[in-house]
């Protein structure tokens, strides 16, 4: 595509490998924003299909089309075109997710309004693949709180993400998994302030085949390495990243140990079950009932009869919201 020759406000990045039957809407989501000072850069890293081809059918000079000569991974691949970004801020999305209309517009005036803000997120909807709502998981738009718990888990969705374009902070290409979550923890270890606004501005796919629900075993570990790395620099300013061999894991046998320590084995019913939890903790207990006694039928699950039983307890959920500290709805 035609590269666009002024600086623009937003360089919108999205890796792209599958998802052929949804990348359309993605696309769509996002040219047709209120806000339209972007360039969206989107990059193949290994479709099967001709995903060039798709993009070029908009005929819309703010697409940019990249084509890896390998699959590099997430990753790499957003380090790969850091250098062609014009943006003023970076923003993220995953094909198969969808932007919501005025997305763009509200982080963008945000983080203009508030130079102390390094990067904002937003609450996320998450819809199946029948476009089906699971749940709005509400994020915390309380910078403190965010710094506080940040450590313990993730707390800003990838997808949903606004932040500055610095040449100097930017995923680190050892991070196969959890490149994100490490960037967030390198930020506030440089005293930078990250946050979310409170709206759903994106919607995330729940899908088997996103990265995100299938190599849960991959992102345990560098979710761990992440925190780690976070830890270190507390004590001394600095990490041992520069030491990391992602080839040759077995150089820190700890982490390794650590990991298969408390990392759990992920079965054939994880896809359901983790839907099965998000319809439970938003309350949308009939539909979380119907699959329940699908997976039940087959095989009994102790966990799922437990599930079954809370079902009818609306008040223990809430109660378990609020002790997690997690709104949903």
């Amino acid at each position: 595509m035609i590269r666009l020759q002024n600086p623009v406000d937003i360089t919108v990045a999205m890796s792209v490998y599958g998802y052929k039957k949804n990348v359309r809407d993605t696309i769509e989501s996002i040219l047709n924003q209120t806000f339209d000072n972007f360039e969206f850069i989107i990059i193949d890293d290994g479709c099967n299909y001709d995903l060039e081809q798709i993009v070029k059918s908009y005929n819309d000079k703010r697409l940019l089309f990249v084509k890896n000569e390998e699959n590099l991974g997430l990753t790499r691949s957003l380090i790969k075109i850091k250098e062609i970004f014009k943006g003023k801020y970076i923003a993220r999305i995953d094909a198969g997710n969808l932007a919501c209309k005025t997305r763009l517009e509200k982080q963008f005036q945000f983080l203009e309004e508030k130079p102390d803000y390094y990067l904002i997120g937003s609450s996320v909807l998450l819809f199946d693949d029948n476009r089906e709502e699971l749940c709005k998981i509400i994020a915390s738009d309380n910078p403190d709180f965010i710094k506080k718990m940040l450590p313990d888990h993730n707390m800003i969705n990838h997808s949903s993400i606004l932040f500055r374009n610095d040449c100097e902070l930017y995923y680190r290409e050892k991070f196969k998994y959890s490149q994100d979550y490490d960037f967030y923890l390198n930020l506030i270890s440089k005293g930078k302030k990250i946050g979310n606004l409170k709206e759903v501005l994106t919607w995330e796919l729940f899908s088997k085949g996103s990265i995100t629900y299938s190599r849960q075993n991959e992102q345990k570990f560098f979710e761990k390495l992440a925190r780690n790395f976070y830890y270190e620099r507390l004590e001394s300013g600095n990490d041992s990243y520069n030491n990391f061999d992602i080839n040759n894991l077995g150089i820190d046998q700890n982490l390794v140990k650590n990991f298969e320590k408390h990392s759990k084995s992920i079965d054939s019913l994880f896809f359901e079950k983790q839907k099965i939890y998000y319809l439970l903790r938003s309350l949308r207990l009939k539909k979380a009932r119907q699959s329940i006694k699908s997976i039940l039928k087959d095989k009994f699950n102790f966990k799922m009869f437990v599930y079954y039983i809370v079902s009818f307890s609306p008040s223990v959920i809430k109660a378990l919201n609020k002790k997690d500290k997690v709104e949903f709805e």
